[in-house]
């Protein structure tokens, strides 16, 4: 009974390793050294074990995430390849029109714009802009999906 519980100790025993000098280390060591970057990630590993912690405490994007991101499309144009304000094909983004926690729903039902960055800057936290786009945005979403409830996925009416 006593080889298990020292095997289960080493096992779950997982020590810091500094990435440059391959050693192993305490935190207080990797706070003053000077190797050290901006937002640099922290590797815990151990024989069988490994984990990557960031010391900014944002969290991965998941892999669903990365999916919506990369298949978004729109209800309001077929033309991603120009912005939908100003024409430019120069730098171009996406803008989805409602942020937060519905930025995924708007995501997954084509609720967003294809604009250019210096649009994107400008319109971005612009109050008048994004309460017209909430409306299109809503008004879209009922014409293109009749059998869903806007209200129940976005928890706000615009109308």
């Amino acid at each position: 009974m006593n080889n298990k519980c020292i095997n289960l100790k080493q096992k779950f025993n997982h020590k810091l390793v500094c990435k440059k000098t391959n050693k192993e280390i305490n935190i207080k060591q990797c706070n003053n050294c000077i190797y050290k970057e901006y937002k640099k990630q922290i590797s815990v590993s151990n024989k069988n074990w490994k984990k990557t912690f960031k010391n900014d405490g944002i969290k991965k994007k998941s892999a669903k995430l990365s999916k919506l991101e990369r298949n978004r499309f729109s209800l309001f144009s077929n033309d991603t390849e120009h912005c939908i304000i100003c024409g430019s094909t120069y730098q171009l983004t996406w803008h989805e029109i409602f942020e937060g926690r519905n930025r995924s729903n708007s995501m997954r039902y084509g609720l967003c714009l294809r604009i250019c960055l210096s649009c994107h800057r400008l319109k971005q936290n612009d109050a008048v802009f994004n309460e017209l786009w909430h409306k299109k945005g809503q008004a879209m979403f009922t014409k293109t999906y009749p059998d869903l409830d806007f209200n129940k996925i976005f928890m706000k009416n615009y109308l």
